[in-house]
């Protein structure tokens, strides 16, 4: 049986990578100059799959390690995270102890070492609370590339989540005092909402301000998307024209892990070629799949939240005219940033380019048919 070439929800490698060729560049020229980088977008743009496949075509050895802030709520648990995962570049067992031993002489009695089945080098922390300096654990990729004379990679994945903890801010000022003096170590530093994140490191007033290059992802193009569908279903015994695939695109504008859903989707319905049939019947099971988490989104909206799509929607963007507030009963004009920032916050909109937009391209279609078949 031949196999599906489209993944999604998962990291793609190379062979299921499109385009990015300048963000790749741009990513590894800054691995190679220890330069530090904010990369920004959506969720599901494919940010870590950027990331790693940036690492992957690396020329040259490189300390990496990578620390995902979702699930993390103190600082505490983030400097748990970052030294296992910091000592787990090393790979070996034998050399993590020796780097324990020799950069982490306060806290090497808290640290332990287990080799596991499957798991490999397990590593056992339990450090006394409020009893040690951070700065010892968060000196050791620069230390670790000052020793080894190779350059380190510190990724930190949904950095924006710190300052929601109770000492997040605090936190950053930490962390900024101390990774401002490493010149060995490159930080790249991403995150998915991007009002947040711009507020971390474009506010003068914050400690990250201008910590780096920042990086603002596009999307992929529709040309660039085109090829690859092409080539995908090509090589594995199907058609698409370029017609058909831009209408694919189009549904789901261009967002890269609906694409590669869709796509996927449509290859397991099409026979030997993909029709504008093909698209619309797979489109209609990409909403049945995403229904209830639709229903998730949307069973707790204020009336004036709800009635706010209800204008989006019908194609109105001068929200706070006294046509559209009287029309769409949304209250008064200083409510309108109310909702906004609700609406952004629960990532149903992202007001962040100026241009306001759905971030789900299965919503609109969804609130139309639950919502505005029953509206006035």
């Amino acid at each position: 049986m031949t196999k599906n070439p489209f993944k999604f929800g998962e990291i793609v490698g190379e062979e299921n990578f499109c385009n990015r060729t300048k963000e790749i560049a741009r990513l590894k020229q800054a691995f190679t100059d220890s330069q530090n980088v904010i990369l920004i977008s959506p969720r599901r743009w494919g940010k870590s799959s950027l990331v790693d496949e940036s690492i992957a075509r690396y020329k040259g050895k490189i300390l990496v390690a990578a620390i995902d802030c979702f699930g993390i709520t103190s600082s505490e648990q983030f400097l748990e995270v970052y030294l296992k995962s910091v000592l787990k570049s090393e790979s070996k067992l034998s050399n993590m102890a020796k780097t324990t031993k020799e950069f982490l002489q306060n806290i090497a009695p808290y640290i332990s070492f287990s080799v596991g089945d499957t798991e490999g080098v397990k590593i056992g922390l339990s450090l006394p609370k409020g009893k040690f300096d951070p700065t010892e654990i968060l000196n050791l990729p620069q230390r670790l590339a000052d020793a080894r004379g190779i350059p380190f990679l510190v990724c930190v994945d949904e950095f924006q989540k710190i300052q929601e903890w109770l000492e997040g801010a605090k936190f950053l000022e930490k962390l900024r005092s101390v990774w401002q003096k490493h010149q060995g170590v490159s930080y790249c530093l991403y995150g998915s909402k991007r009002h947040l994140m711009s507020g971390i490191f474009n506010d003068s007033s914050k400690p990250f301000f201008r910590f780096g290059d920042t990086l603002f992802l596009e999307k992929i193009s529709t040309e660039h998307w085109v090829k690859f569908l092409a080539e995908k279903f090509l090589d594995s015994g199907k058609k698409i024209t370029e017609t058909i695939a831009k209408q694919l695109i189009e549904k789901v504008n261009a967002h890269s892990y609906y694409v590669q859903y869709l796509s996927r989707l449509c290859w397991s319905n099409a026979e030997k070629e993909v029709t504008e049939s093909t698209v619309n019947e797979s489109f209609e099971q990409l909403l049945a799949d995403m229904l209830n988490l639709f229903r998730a989104q949307t069973e707790n909206l204020t009336k004036y939240q709800a009635n706010y799509l209800i204008a989006f929607v019908s194609g109105e963007r001068k929200m706070s005219s006294s046509r559209v507030i009287n029309h769409y009963q949304l209250g008064s004009p200083g409510n309108i940033k109310r909702i906004e920032k609700s609406l952004q916050d629960s990532e149903i909109m992202d007001f962040f380019t100026g241009t306001p937009e759905l971030t789900e391209p299965y919503f609109e279609p969804l609130f139309r048919k639950y919502f505005m078949n029953n509206a006035q």
